[in-house]
């Protein structure tokens, strides 16, 4: 027990409280870095690993915190900043690991370094000291993790990101606030327990970050779940072998897009095509060169399309296309040049060269009916129709075929709906 002004009953609360309050933030730390080692998937660079060793990290550190009363002030010190520091080198690194990359070699070692260079030049008794400069170690480090989460576009701006980068960003203000009130009150920041416990303004800092650090580590953890829910919603609309929409991302598309066509009254355009002869192609060379052949027509394709416009695989080796505001003048040219573009291109699988051609059905949506029925299986009846007629008729060519509706609200064909462009 010391004696503080003849009251040893109050120092002696003081201690007991402030080292029991730390051996809990170094509990609370290790209770969420093993709930995060449990939680990182085996052999998955998703960074949660790294992120639970940063804070088994900063529990050691808030440990070596709480024993300077048993054992060496300055071997305290010395380990207790170098466990701290080490963990936001790691959780910097963690970033990276989850954005896929590489190790922030010169981020993480610089400030380690600087820590070390500071302890040696600093005497223990430098309480005073070691605020300011450690503060000002401490917040580069939460910058560059700031800098690494901001320049993260995939993930900027959903909810778990706003978690662990809010919770990074605040650790700012209060280390920018302890280190002003160290350089402001001068030798008299030192408190009277120093040598056994941190003062209040250090408790407060302490509790403050770590509160912060387990918001941010359970923002991290939110925030791998939510590109791997986004990774798992990609895959389910995502046709393996293109790349592109699969069938029914493609239909939930185009179902909106007919609504919101018909809604703005703005003409719609869709185009379905196939490969002429793929069997061939499967027979001659083997469905390994054939599916080449789908992946390869695929890209490009779709390297010649706007963003707005919707591309999938509806089966086999038929695909659609949806042109939003697209008239049948502008869906015809962009047929025409996907058309040349096709049969000019000559692709090298293996020792082989292949060539291949496409036929194109084309349908429009006319904006001018006010009877059109909400039904985008309508139209792609119509493309379908279209599309075999251009193969009736010696394939490699476009057929259009543009909608109109009566009053009854179909679509009904007529023979000189039909148009088609020959090689």
């Amino acid at each position: 027990m010391y004696l503080v002004e003849g009251k040893p009953e109050y120092i002696a609360s003081v201690v007991l409280d402030n080292l029991t309050l730390l051996f809990s933030l170094a509990l609370i730390s290790g209770l969420m870095a093993a709930s995060l080692a449990v939680t990182a998937r085996s052999g998955q660079h998703d960074g949660l690993l790294l992120w639970a060793v940063a804070l088994a990290l900063e529990s050691s550190g808030w440990s070596f915190v709480a024993m300077r009363s048993v054992m060496p002030a300055m071997l305290s010190v010395l380990l207790a900043n170098i466990a701290l520091v080490i963990a936001q080198a790691v959780k910097l690194s963690a970033v990276y690991e989850y954005r896929g990359l590489r190790w922030p070699r010169w981020q993480s070692l610089l400030p380690l370094l600087a820590m070390l260079l500071l302890l040696s030049q600093l005497q223990v008794e430098d309480f005073r000291g070691r605020i300011m400069y450690g503060s000002l170690i401490y917040a580069a480090q939460m910058s560059m993790i700031v800098y690494a989460l901001w320049s993260d576009q995939s993930s900027r701006g959903g909810r778990a990101w706003w978690l662990i980068y809010g919770s990074t960003l605040a650790i700012l203000p209060i280390l920018a606030a302890r280190m002003t009130a160290a350089f402001i009150s001068g030798p008299s920041f030192t408190p009277p327990l120093a040598a056994y416990a941190p003062s209040t303004v250090q408790l407060v800092v302490f509790v403050s970050m770590v509160a912060l650090n387990l918001l941010g580590g359970l923002g991290f953890i939110l925030l791998v779940k939510e590109r791997t829910d986004r990774e798992i919603r990609q895959l389910a609309m995502t046709d393996d072998l293109t790349g592109i929409f699969n069938r029914r991302a493609f239909m939930d598309r185009a179902n909106r897009e007919i609504l919101i066509a018909q809604r703005n009254r703005l003409p719609l355009a869709l185009l379905m095509f196939d490969i002429d002869h793929f069997k061939r192609v499967n027979d001659m060379y083997g469905h390994a060169a054939g599916d080449t052949v789908l992946a390869e027509i695929s890209k490009m394709i779709a390297q010649r399309l706007r963003v707005q416009d919707t591309f999938g695989r509806y089966g086999g080796e038929e695909f659609c296309i949806l042109l939003p505001a697209t008239g049948e003048e502008g869906a015809w040219v962009l047929a025409e040049n996907l058309r040349q573009a096709v049969e000019s291109r000559r692709l090298q699988i293996g020792a082989a060269s292949i060539s291949v051609t496409i036929s194109i059905g084309l349908s429009i949506c006319n904006v001018q009916c006010t009877n059109c029925p909400r039904d985008f299986g309508n139209m792609l009846n119509d493309a379908d129709r279209a599309l075999y007629q251009g193969k009736s008729q010696g394939r490699n060519r476009t057929i259009v075929l543009p909608l109109s509706c009566d009053s009854s609200g179909k679509y009904p064909m007529q023979q000189g709906d039909l148009i088609a462009s020959t090689q």
